[in-house]
């Protein structure tokens, strides 16, 4: 039900709130919790129920077996996510619709169009997007550290979907749905992850050359950490293809944030 993928996003934007400084409205991870999960749904429902057969990911299967009580669900969570839009601060409000925007023309590409394009990039910048959102849009004059940070986790983003895309390349291909494995092939998504990794090290090191407040200092060691274990789902493809570690340790990764408030 990507509830874990929720839950993330809900305590990564706050996080990157408080290492920004700013006390956010109980409005924006809200609303961002409800974008999310309408957002994942929404695609879990179009391709569990793109074939006339059973889909071969357990996801997919669930979505398209209980696509009624789902589709309930996810019309009921659009109107209350419609009434929580009123308490959005206006600034929030208009950024927020511009990025709306955007995950409709993704929907509409691989939907109606059916073209492809660097989905699993396009998808991680607007994740980070939708993490960062509520900060910029509030406080627009961050400093460097913070669009560091929002890099990084552009990065991070784009190598867990490529993760998952080399893992299920298999999935995807019987299902007949395009991904980045799919469309590159495994060899090239593999030397494509590394490169991401290289850059998403380098990043990590740029950051340390600027003076760091102690917000910033853990957040960036709990990005290091976050790091090293998609690193780990890269060299270990043996271990975490078993019962989908990779997409459990994967989700589950952007959820490491929340320590922040452990200090």
């Amino acid at each position: 039900m990507s509830l874990d993928v929720v839950a993330g996003g809900v305590i990564f934007t706050l996080a990157i709130s408080r290492v920004a400084g700013i006390d956010i409205q109980w409005s924006i991870p809200v609303a961002l919790g409800c974008c999310i999960w309408l957002i994942y749904t929404l695609d879990h429902l179009i391709d569990g129920n793109s074939l006339d057969r059973d889909p071969s990911m357990k996801r997919h299967v669930f979505h398209r077996k209980y696509r009624k009580p789902i589709f309930i669900a996810f019309a009921l969570l659009s109107c209350f996510g419609l009434r929580v839009l009123f308490f959005l601060p206006y600034q929030t409000l208009i950024y927020g619709c511009v990025l709306l925007g955007l995950v409709g023309l993704y929907f509409l590409s691989i939907w109606l169009f059916k073209i492809y394009f660097a989905k699993e990039i396009f998808i991680a910048v607007l994740y980070a997007c939708g993490i960062y959102l509520g900060s910029f849009s509030l406080k627009p004059d961050l400093d460097m550290v913070t669009y560091l940070l929002f890099i990084q986790t552009v990065l991070m983003a784009s190598i867990n979907l490529l993760l998952f895309s080399y893992y299920e390349v298999g999935q995807d291909t019987q299902d007949g749905h395009q991904s980045w494995a799919t469309h590159f092939g495994v060899v090239k998504t593999l030397n494509h992850m590394r490169f991401l990794l290289i850059l998403l090290g380098v990043s990590i090191g740029s950051t340390f050359l600027f003076k760091l407040s102690n917000d910033q200092l853990i957040l960036q060691m709990i990005f290091m950490g976050m790091s090293v274990i998609l690193g780990m789902i890269y060299l270990k493809p043996t271990w975490f293809k078993q019962n989908e570690r990779f997409r459990w340790v994967g989700d589950l990764v952007f959820l490491f944030p929340g320590m922040i408030f452990l200090f």
